[in-house]
């Protein structure tokens, strides 16, 4: 009965260190129920022994759909993996699953969450005037055309008219022609006296 007794005891007391022997986190990136205002490039957790490379890890999001990760890489008690995509604000779970040192499977699960600033989008600045808008109208700078009408008026009084050269022919003409009249008149006046000077000498 003393045997039965004293073995019950030793077991209460190996169970406790059995259970302490097993690995668990001591250390994680993002830490445990942590809020981090940046996306985490990489996710990284250290136990309190060495772990096996076996040793794996999921990232979940609030909806429990798995986010992408890198290759996990085990380096004697830390395991790590790379976020692939840049999280999104929210709720995030690690779960994980090791290999301890005492050949044991362990797993176990942790939370943080992502709040990072939205980026307000900035106000685009004013356009600057369009070429079309800053140089002047062509309208305006186009000058008052001469008026046609006026500068031919002009030429016409400055000209002189076509038909002036004709009217000065014909004044020419006209006393070309009164001057051959008087001649022959003068002529036929001579011929005239002499018919009668002739005409008298005969009767005498």
């Amino acid at each position: 009965m003393k045997r039965i007794l004293f073995i019950c005891l030793a077991a209460l007391f190996l169970v406790p260190g059995i259970a302490m022997a097993h690995s668990k986190i001591t250390v994680s990136t993002p830490a445990n129920e942590e809020t981090v205002t940046v996306s985490p490039a990489e996710i990284s957790m250290t136990f309190n022994t060495n772990i096996e490379k076996l040793s794996q890890f999921k990232l979940l999001d609030e909806s429990g759909n798995q986010v992408p990760t890198g290759d996990i890489s085990v380096s004697k008690a830390t395991m790590s993996g790379s976020v692939t995509e840049p999280l999104k604000n929210g709720a995030y779970t690690v779960k994980w699953t090791i290999i301890g040192a005492d050949g044991h499977a362990v797993d176990g699960e942790y939370a943080f969450k992502v709040n990072a600033p939205e980026a307000t989008p900035s106000k685009a600045p004013e356009a600057a005037a369009t070429p079309a808008d800053s140089s002047p109208s062509p309208s305006a700078e186009v000058t008052e055309a001469p008026d046609a009408s006026a500068s031919a008026d002009d030429n016409a009084s400055e000209e002189p008219s076509p038909s002036a050269p004709a009217e000065d022919a014909k004044a020419e003409s006209g006393n070309n022609n009164g001057v051959n009249a008087a001649v022959w008149v003068i002529a036929g006046v001579i011929v005239i006296a002499g018919v009668a000077i002739v005409i008298r000498r005969g009767r005498k």
